[in-house]
């Protein structure tokens, strides 16, 4: 029974998980948080969280060029 599902993947049937779209958009739902946390940690002067952001805003921006 399996088997024959996963064939009916293989030949163009539904899939389970996210179009490109869906990832590009739940990766700038991120990138937005993720900037704003950044704000707050400058306007804080909260370096260790600034650096933190910094990383994930870095990592989100990588993801984006697909």
């Amino acid at each position: 029974m399996a088997e024959r599902d996963n064939l009916r993947l293989l030949d163009g049937g539904d899939s389970v998980g996210m179009t490109d779209n869906q990832y590009k958009g739940m990766l700038l739902d991120q990138l937005e948080d993720w900037q704003e946390i950044l704000d707050l940690a400058i306007e804080a002067a909260n370096t260790e969280i600034q650096k933190k952001a910094e990383k994930q805003l870095a990592k989100i921006n990588e993801k984006l060029k697909f």
